[in-house]
């Protein structure tokens, strides 16, 4: 038996052990022997009209849900008298719960009346009810909390009303109950709140009201909640807090109050001596002085995201010496200075208007992460930049001005930064990259530099990264890659290549042969235009994955996967587009760890070139998935493979034949300048696939899109504003299921006299 089922027979004799079905159960209910002959008893269904009598006397937990229940009334609950759990949950025709209705039920500790439809509940429903600490009533249309319901309740520690249509609440609503330490009001319909509320409360430590309308906060409010140590007002009106009106709060460590509509908030965040963490995403502040966050020796966290913020002053974070995270991303900050940030570990000043990097980095040097995305940063990177930082080691860059002016990096600019494990430098159109730019950095594990203008890297760019684990190359313009570039990189596991300018297989696969642990190979959104025999010259020997969907490849030939080459491939993926009419017979034979094949969404025909690969298929006693769907002719458009007879995979030929080439016609000398027409007239039935290999092994076919190199759907490739460098030889490649045929043509483009 194996460990994961062993698992599961152990998880089901525990429950068949802890859980017993009892016969003396109400009808429509469920009923549970629990240990120390407790009951648990579930009763739901439109068949329970009322509350269900004869309940077994020692149950301990009852639930009544998804019944017509109209009302509760008093009488309901009674002989259960060890009760302590009771959940009324999702009867949407509950509009009303009786006085007196919980009265004989006085060891309940947890009740739940959540998902109702009553507007109201009345006063005095919980006097009988010594022994409650938690009350919920979610989402149960609540309108208003009258004085008397929980006023001066001995024991009730939490309170739940979030999403309900709470408008008003009462004088007196939450006062007098000693023990209240949590009282959750979010997504309700308040507009203010008012000190009355929670007079004679004094452990309240916790308030939850966002999601209100609430537009200010007076002065006096907390007065007489001076033990509150999280508070919750996000998602509200909020335009002004009056200056003091935290100063009650001696203990309070957190407050939120992001997506309000704050503008000043001086005065505000002045000697809360307890306070850790402060959150003001999405407010309207455009300014940081020196005197707005004073004396605060407990704040470890700053959030001031997507504000107006334009200035921060000079000494704006003095008395911020504990400070561990400061995020002020999404504003409209220049320049910033780091004085008196000694403790700070994570800086975040992402999409801001930053002119220069952050001053003053020596008084910050304890910083681990430094997030500068997306800001116009227009001095240079020098030699050492983040020297200061010595323990940094996230460093986000992308979207940076002086790299996308500059095209390049400093090839010292990241010396001295020698704990970096996480480097970002996307967006920033680097086309090139100094061969000695990491090896500064011998410990960075995860590397991004995707969507650039990298055409090509130096062999020696990676060398020393023997840590790297994750390195994205995705959406650059890298067409090859030296075999040796990954020397040494025995931990990647993940490369991604997407949505480069790989049209020759053979040009990246050699060198993804040589990462020992790298499984999954993702080169999806390429211009890939053929597979064949040639494309994997090394055995691919640890992949698991390979996924060439959403390029250009038009021909997969025999023998392109095979056993040597793929010997422990288990995914295939040539989906999204790439404009496939056929697949040869034998393209999964000897794939013999395959499980899935994912071909959907490209063109193929429904025709004797799939017949082969059909047959094989049908012929397997355990074939792998195959997604794959015809496309014509019309009347077997979105048809699934399998759902074609092999007999009518037929095509419409009086003589089937493998292709045939004729170039005659064809330019063989051109000069500097001018056009070249290199023409490949094919013939043979059915009509065969085609392509060319230009002189440096690129591979081009009918919508490649290569500069300056265009293939016509006649065949003819053709070469405009010929280059010296174009001189060499072209072959044309042409392929149906019967055979292959090739043609070469010389090209000879002639130098113009000075």
């Amino acid at each position: 038996m194996t460990p994961r089922m062993l698992g599961v027979y152990l998880v089901v004799f525990v429950s068949l052990s802890l859980f017993h079905w009892t016969s003396a159960c109400p009808k429509y209910c469920e009923c549970f022997d629990l240990e120390k002959d407790e009951y648990s008893v579930s009763c739901h269904g439109p068949n329970i009209t009322a509350i269900p009598r004869d309940i077994p006397k020692n149950t301990t937990y009852m639930d009544i849900s998804f019944t017509p229940i109209t009302m509760l009334r008093r009488g309901d609950f009674v002989d259960i008298p060890k009760l302590q759990e009771l959940n009324v949950w999702w009867n949407l025709n509950l509009t009303m719960v009786e006085v007196g209705t919980f009265d004989n039920l006085p060891t309940l500790t947890s009740l739940g009346l959540y998902n109702n439809s009553f507007t109201k509940l009345p006063p005095g429903l919980f006097d009988k009810l010594t022994h409650l600490t938690r009350f919920d009533a979610h989402n149960s249309r609540l309108e208003t909390i009258p004085r008397g319901l929980f006023t001066d309740h001995p024991s009730l520690k939490e309170i739940s009303l979030f999403y309900n249509n709470i408008a008003h609440l009462e004088a007196g609503a939450f006062s007098g109950i000693p023990h209240l330490k949590e009282l959750i009001l979010a997504e309700n319909e308040l507009t203010s709140l008012d000190k009355s509320v929670f007079v004679g409360s004094p452990k309240l430590t916790s308030l939850n009201v966002d999601g209100n309308f609430i537009t200010s906060i007076e002065k006096d409010v907390f007065s007489e909640t001076p033990h509150f140590q999280n508070l919750n007002l996000n998602e509200n009106k909020i335009h002004t807090i009056e200056a003091g009106a935290f100063s009650p709060l001696r203990h309070l460590q957190s407050v939120s109050l992001s997506s309000n509509e704050l503008t000043n908030i001086e005065g505000i965040f002045q000697d809360l001596l307890e306070l850790e963490t402060i959150t003001l995403d999405g407010n309207q502040v455009s300014k940081i002085n020196e005197t707005t966050f004073v004396n605060l020796p407990g704040l470890t966290s700053l959030s001031m995201n997507y504000n107006n913020i334009k200035e921060v002053v000079d000494h704006a974070f003095k008395d911020l010496d504990g400070l561990l995270t400061l995020s002020l991303e999404n504003n409209e900050i220049e320049e910033i200075n780091l004085v008196g940030l000694s403790s700070l570990m994570t800086l975040y000043l992402e999409s801001n208007k930053l002119k220069y990097f952050p001053a003053n980095l020596l008084y910050a040097s304890q910083i681990q992460t430094l997030s500068l995305e997306d800001n116009p940063i227009q001095e240079p990177l020098e030699n050492g930049q983040f020297l200061a930082l010595f323990r940094l080691s996230r460093l986000y860059l992308s979207n940076i001005t002086c790299l996308k002016l500059a095209g390049t990096l400093n090839p010292k600019a990241l010396c001295g930064s020698d704990a970096l494990d996480e480097v970002w430098l996307s967006y920033n159109g680097l086309s090139t990259l100094p061969s000695t730019i990491f090896e500064c950095t011998p410990v960075v594990s995860t590397l991004w530099l995707q969507n650039n203008n990298l055409t090509e890297l130096s062999p020696r760019l990676f060398h020393g990264l023997t840590e790297l684990t994750w390195l994205d190359l995705s959406y650059n313009r890298l067409s090859r890659l030296n075999p040796d570039i990954f020397t040494g990189l025995d931990k990647l596991r993940i490369l991604d290549l997407t949505g480069n300018n790989f049209t020759n297989m053979a040009h990246v696969a050699p060198t993804l042969a040589s990462l020992p642990i790298l499984a999954s190979h993702n080169l999806d959104k390429n211009p890939f235009v053929y597979l064949g025999p040639g494309s994997f010259p090394v055995p691919m020997k640890h992949a698991t994955a390979l996924d060439v969907s959403g390029g250009h490849i038009h021909v997969v030939e025999e023998g392109t996967f095979t056993a040597a080459t793929f010997p422990n491939l288990t995914r295939l993926l040539i989906y999204d587009g790439n404009p496939l009419h056929f697949v040869p017979a034998d393209i999964l034979v000897g794939l013999h760890n395959l499980t899935a094949f994912i071909a959907d969404n490209d063109p193929f025909h429904c025709d004797c070139q799939m017949k082969g690969f059909a047959t094989w298929l049908g012929e397997q006693t355990k074939p792998p998935f195959v997604y794959l769907f015809y496309a014509s002719p019309p009347s077997l458009k979105g048809k699934n493979l399998n759902d074609v007879p092999v007999a009518n995979l037929t095509c419409h030929c009086q003589h089937e034949e493998a292709p045939s080439i004729d170039t005659s016609g064809s330019d063989t000398s051109v000069h500097e300048g001018q056009t070249a027409m290199l023409k490949c007239k094919i013939s043979g039935c059915p009509e065969a696939e085609f392509f060319w290999t230009t002189p440096t092994g690129a591979m081009l076919a009918v919508g490649s899109g290569f500069p300056r190199m265009e293939v016509l759907d006649s065949g003819t490739l053709v070469v405009t504003e010929a280059r010296e460098e174009d001189t060499g030889v072209y072959t044309c490649t042409a392929v149906n299921y019967r055979g292959k045929a090739r043609k070469e043509i010389a090209l000879q483009v002639l130098v113009n006299d000075p």
